[in-house]
């Protein structure tokens, strides 16, 4: 019979496992769109008329300035400031086209983060070029 204990480090091993192997396994499985539980975030990596768009979508204007940093497939990261927007429907944000601010362009799965100084907003996202 597995012990409450036993059974919690068994536990915290594999999520220690699963941490440490996950960015190898995620590069080319990341999410393109995540939205915040409470509806006051949301992010995108979505093509509209085949155009990557990097969307970020805030109900409040939390912040003024983002950094955008994408990392290619080889992976050097650039990153960008951008300033938030206001849209007419009272929500803030910001649609960058990818390839105007990131012309790398090369196949291959590419990250995206969007940052306010050094911490880390929403969720790390991806997309993938054939």
């Amino acid at each position: 019979m597995v012990k409450p204990f036993q059974m919690l480090v068994v536990t915290t091993a594999l999520a220690v496992a699963m941490t440490l192997f996950a960015p190898v396994a995620d590069a080319h499985h990341r999410p393109s769109l995540y939205c915040s539980e409470s509806g006051d975030l949301c992010q995108s990596t979505r093509k509209v008329d085949g155009v990557r768009k990097l969307g970020l979508l805030l109900a409040a204007k939390y912040f003024r300035v983002f950094h955008l940093c994408v990392t290619d497939p080889d992976g050097y990261e650039s990153c960008v400031p951008f300033r938030v927007r206001s849209h007419d429907d009272g929500t803030f944000g910001r649609d960058v086209r990818w390839r105007r601010h990131f012309p790398y362009g090369g196949r291959g799965a590419y990250t995206v983060r969007w940052m306010v100084g050094e911490e880390r907003v929403g969720r790390v996202l991806g997309f993938h070029v054939n």
